[in-house]
């Protein structure tokens, strides 16, 4: 192994490029590595050796992305490509599988995105030394071929990058919880997802919003997400107004959509009606926030309701034309629905909605004020030949069935088709019911309302996670563009 850690310097220092050599204890992984290194994956290269159409070609990626074996084929104009065996990397590289050395001599490519680093680390063929190299040198010494390797949206376990939000107009209510937050929750648990979740409290302003609650109907938002579940050590969670990157991406993506196409969309025509005195250049340019919000992470898949289908597809308009104009890789998001509730409105219309007054139920309601606001529900007379489809009634055997379950709700509906139904018993019963379940969260979320220097470290962490990722972004969108 000495011999080719000694063989390695020599052909780099007959390049005169910068180079450290770092030696650690023995490592197994990839992950341990980048531990002992203190670097994130995005610092970490990769050498891949493949077989194309029987040749040998090693392929530079970070530790952070995954190949798209697709795009790899297209560049080499080939249809047959597949990994090396053990016994080839062995015969090829000296090395063992896991340990392939950076610095090889054989054909290489080299995923674009390397270049955007600083620094880039790799292997030397032994699992105790590491090569810390600049990427333009080691693209010097290898005389890789750069293209657009990866697949846009996932990192080097083949996860997919999600990313949603939620408007900061104050606290979260059932609605929220049972239609999107229990998916979030499914997302943040599953490892085939990176999750991404902010208070867009940018896009709060794009109609009247009052400046004094802002900032307090944003951390509301946070802790709610916190006392729900989501996890600061497994998703990023901030605040979309903390990360700069956001609205410099909206400027130049709005540099590639027409406002005719903005005007002609059904969200912004619903809100001139809404807002006939507050049609803003902001409201107008509401999807090309969104579109900038989810591109700059580079996100594949938005859990959002189907409401939102229309800004989704401006955002895959944008994403094309910035790929094929500027050669970048932003995936064209899709609206990924999640197994959560369509929970209606206690007004007898429309589903649960914050800006209908009485329409809804706060995750932090107490038991009296659920009962309060239950008791404005509208009923019937209690008794008929059908059970109604839609009005009050059905909603509330619709909150029955979420909140007591089939068997209850059929219980009540037996009773509405017999003797009727006795709704203050209903409403009583059910509003314990509806307690029971947020209490846990209540009690939860109390612990960051007592904490307020927690809930500011999570708010912050999360803006530099988030950041992190945002620049690399806007850095490599630069570059492409033509800018300094």
């Amino acid at each position: 192994m000495k011999d080719k850690i000694e063989q390695i310097k020599k052909e780099l220092d007959s390049f005169g490029v910068d180079y450290e050599i770092i030696r650690h204890p023995p490592i197994a992984t990839v992950e341990e590595g980048l531990k002992y290194l203190n670097i994130g994956a995005e610092d970490g290269v990769s050498t891949l050796l493949f077989k194309a159409n029987g040749k040998f070609v090693v392929i530079y990626r970070r530790d952070d992305h995954h190949l798209d074996l697709k795009k790899v084929k297209k560049f080499l104009g080939i249809s047959n490509l597949q990994i090396a065996t053990e016994q080839e990397i062995s015969e090829q590289t000296g090395a063992s599988k896991g340990a392939t050395p950076m610095i090889n001599g054989l054909e290489s490519l080299m995923d674009e995105t390397i270049l955007s680093r600083k620094f880039v680390y790799g292997g030397t063929g032994s699992f105790e030394h590491d090569l810390k190299i600049k990427p333009q040198d080691l693209l010097r010494v290898t005389k890789a071929k750069v293209g657009d390797f990866v697949e846009a949206g996932s990192n080097q376990r083949g996860k997919k990058r999600v990313f949603s939000g939620t408007r900061a107009t104050g606290r979260l209510h059932l609605g929220n919880y049972l239609g999107a937050i229990k998916g979030y929750l499914a997302l943040q648990d599953d490892p085939s997802y990176e999750t991404i979740y902010m208070v867009m409290d940018l896009h709060a302003i794009t109609t009247p919003y009052d400046k004094e609650k802002l900032a307090q109907n944003t951390r509301d938002v946070i802790m709610d997400y916190l006392a729900c579940g989501l996890d600061p050590e497994k998703s990023i969670i901030s605040a979309q107004s903390l990360i700069p990157e956001h609205t410099y991406l909206a400027h130049i993506l709005s540099s590639e959509i027409s406002v005719a196409r903005m005007q002609h969309l059904p969200t912004f025509k619903e809100k001139i009606k809404q807002y006939p005195q507050a049609v803003t250049m902001a409201l107008l340019n509401y999807p090309v926030l969104m579109a900038a919000d989810i591109l700059l992470y580079k996100a594949s898949l938005v859990p959002v309701g189907v409401d939102q289908e229309p800004h989704l597809e401006v955002a895959r308009e944008i994403a094309r034309k910035m790929n094929d104009k500027f050669g970048m890789n932003f995936p064209e998001p899709e609206r990924f629905a999640t197994k959560g509730e369509y929970v209606p409105s206690l007004t007898g219309e429309g589903k649960m909605s914050k800006s209908v007054e009485g329409s809804f139920i706060n995750l932090t309601d107490s038991l009296e004020e659920i009962r309060k606001k239950l008791a404005g529900a509208p009923t019937d007379s209690g008794k008929g030949n059908k059970v109604p489809e839609k009005g009050g009634v059905a909603n509330l055997l619709k909150f029955v069935e979420l909140f007591e379950g089939k068997e209850k709700r059929e219980k009540y509906e037996k009773e509405y088709l017999g003797a009727g139904i006795r709704y203050g018993d209903l409403k009583k019963e059910l509003a314990e019911a509806i307690h029971k379940e947020l209490k846990p969260i209540q009690e939860k979320r109390k612990v960051y309302e007592d904490d307020p220097e927690l809930v500011d470290q999570i708010i912050k962490e999360g803006a530099q996670k988030a950041g992190k990722i945002a620049k690399e972004t806007i850095k490599e969108l630069k570059g492409k563009m033509g800018f300094v």
